[in-house]
């Protein structure tokens, strides 16, 4: 169930871990407290709060310019905020930035890479400063993302999708308990798209690491991530499970090409209309109900002559709740500044 906060936002349901390997539920990956951000007279971030729990996926949602970056930024220690706390499996991030950062890896935009050296030799030099990493736990980590049959081919062959996994797999790098992940699937054909999706879900699962994802893409926010936040104009808005979201209240899609008819129909009915989505010679009505009223509705439409193409519950998609929640269309242009 989702409940509101004081705040008007809302909060995360916990669940019960059977992976050992994982942290705790009194643990969390990230916990941050009033974490507010200025440039000059610009507030980028307004006292944002944030619990993620370890060993999930986590969705990082806003529109573009609503402060997702900065607050990325302020999580990977590359920023300071002008006021707030911040701690990363229980430890103050601005006291501890460098014991920290070494259990936390980054894929942020396209990641880059050495394209004459093949992938190992890659992910060796570039893990160096962390220390001196095996063969094996190298390879290890190539098995894990996929890459063990191309691990001795040069980079520069390599797929879109494949330099993913690779980007991947340096983030996981020697012993990151977390990643943080900006855009994963951005790029990627629906196979590469696909494979990200298990692979991430595969982490999670089987080795209890946290992933906190940034992305515009909702579909693969919604098939992937366990939890989501989204931020508006710097403020938090919505902070739930991802399937309470999407299950949060009843609808009924109704379709008909009898639209002026069906239309007069339902505003004297007195039925909530959500929304209408017009296509070429129909139009799907959005109503607010309970799957249990279907039936009397279906008797009163065909009553009233109007033709029903299609009527059954309605699902609402993350996009959907991402729209009614921020106000805005997910392709919204404005430029992502902070």
């Amino acid at each position: 169930m989702i409940t509101a906060s004081s705040a008007g936002t809302t909060s995360i349901p916990t669940e019960a871990s059977r992976n050992p390997w994982r942290c705790s539920l009194s643990d969390l990956a990230i916990k941050a407290r009033g974490v507010r951000k200025t440039y000059g007279r610009f507030v980028a971030l307004k006292n944002i709060d944030l619990d993620v729990k370890s060993g999930v996926v986590y969705g990082f949602l806003g529109p573009n310019g609503a402060g997702k970056t900065t607050l990325i930024k302020i999580l990977l220690g590359l920023s300071i905020p002008n006021d707030g706390e911040v701690e990363i499996f229980g430890k103050d991030l601005f006291l501890e930035r460098n014991t920290i950062l070494k259990s936390v890896g980054a894929v942020v935009e396209a990641p880059a890479f050495f394209e004459y050296l093949t992938a190992y030799e890659n992910l060796y030099h570039l893990t160096r400063l962390s220390g001196n990493i095996s063969r094996e736990k190298i390879e290890d980590t190539l098995k894990v993302v996929g890459l063990e049959d191309v691990a001795g081919k040069n980079v520069g062959a390599f797929s879109y999708g494949m330099k993913q996994r690779l980007g991947i797999a340096n983030a996981l790098l020697p012993e990151n308990k977390l990643i943080f992940l900006d855009e994963p699937t951005n790029g990627l054909d629906p196979h590469g798209i696909l494979g990200v999706r298990q692979l991430i879900k595969r982490l999670c699962r089987e080795s209890g690491i946290t992933v906190f994802i940034s992305s515009h893409m909702l579909a693969e926010v919604e098939q992937v991530c366990d939890y989501v936040t989204i931020i508006d104009k710097g403020e938090k808005v919505c902070e739930a499970k991802v399937s309470d979201l999407v299950e949060r209240q009843s609808r009924i899609e109704f379709k008909t090409s009898d639209v002026g008819k069906a239309a007069e129909f339902l505003r004297s009915g007195n039925y909530e209309i959500i929304d209408e989505r017009k296509h070429h010679d129909s139009s799907a009505f959005i109503l607010k109900g309970h799957e249990s009223e279907i039936p009397e509705l279906a008797r009163r439409l065909v009553s009233a002559g109007i033709g029903i193409l299609k009527i059954s519950r309605h699902k609402d998609t993350l996009e959907d709740v991402f729209v009614e929640i921020t106000g805005k269309n997910k392709t919204d242009s404005v430029s992502d500044r902070f």
